[in-house]
């Protein structure tokens, strides 16, 4: 997972500033918000440096058309795609996998880093998900699907039902089958993320303890629970 501690963001527009009246507190929300935007980048180069990884798309469907590449799962990025023969004007998915076992199968997909839904996207991504499989399917030797996964969910009723049923549930994918596809393990890969997600907290903890207003906040906030008494009791 992207650590906040690393994140240097671009100038903002000064809105999470305008928000709290505090440059501080604003900075570490500003720095959060960033890091999440790139955590979905961070996956996509974990699960490519675990994977076999396809770094010239036409010269693998030529091997593949003269039975040169071994049994196994192998993984395009949409990077290697935008440079071969195969693109499709801004509609590469994240991710193909090819697996060559008994049949040859390659399954087009788009990939969430999350278990949360922008259904307000989900209609073109379905939409470029189906152009992008028909596109492909008469020019190579395998049997093309396509699918929408959630990372981290890992409830395939929830993802169709998360999407408002855009997508069926033979359509979409979770991390876990993600990852067996690969042949990756996709418990270390949560695990290793929880580690960072640790060091994320004490990262903004420590932050937070840094701001003037916020520590007199507090001061004030503990003084309003004290009572009179407490000053006098008697032994």
């Amino acid at each position: 997972m992207a650590k906040i501690k690393d994140s240097h963001p671009k100038t903002s527009s000064g809105g999470y500033e305008r928000l709290l009246k505090d440059k501080q507190l604003a900075s570490i929300l500003q720095k959060a918000q960033s890091t999440i935007i790139s955590n979905g980048t961070e996956l996509e180069k974990i699960i490519s440096n675990q994977a076999e990884v396809i770094s010239d798309l036409d010269l693998f469907i030529d091997e593949v058309n003269h039975n040169l590449v071994n049994k196994g799962s192998y993984l395009c990025t949409k990077k290697i795609v935008k440079k071969s023969k195969y693109k499709m004007d801004k509609h590469e998915p994240d991710f193909i996998i090819f697996v060559i076992s008994g049949e040859k199968t390659c399954d087009v997909v788009e990939l969430k880093d999350g278990d949360s839904f922008d259904t307000k996207k989900s209609t073109s991504e379905l939409t470029s998900l189906k152009e992008f499989t028909n596109h492909i399917a008469p020019l190579i030797p395998f049997i093309v699907r396509f699918y929408i996964c959630c990372f981290n969910q890992k409830d395939k009723g929830k993802i169709v039902e998360g999407f408002k049923k855009r997508f069926t549930e033979e359509q979409v994918m979770t991390g876990e089958e993600f990852c067996t596809l690969l042949g990756i393990d996709y418990q270390k890969i949560i695990s290793d993320r929880e580690v960072d997600a640790i060091d994320n907290f004490n990262y903004v903890i420590k932050e937070l303890t840094k701001i003037t207003a916020l520590k007199k906040a507090m001061n004030e906030e503990k003084r309003k629970h004290i009572k009179e008494d407490d000053f006098y009791k008697e032994e």
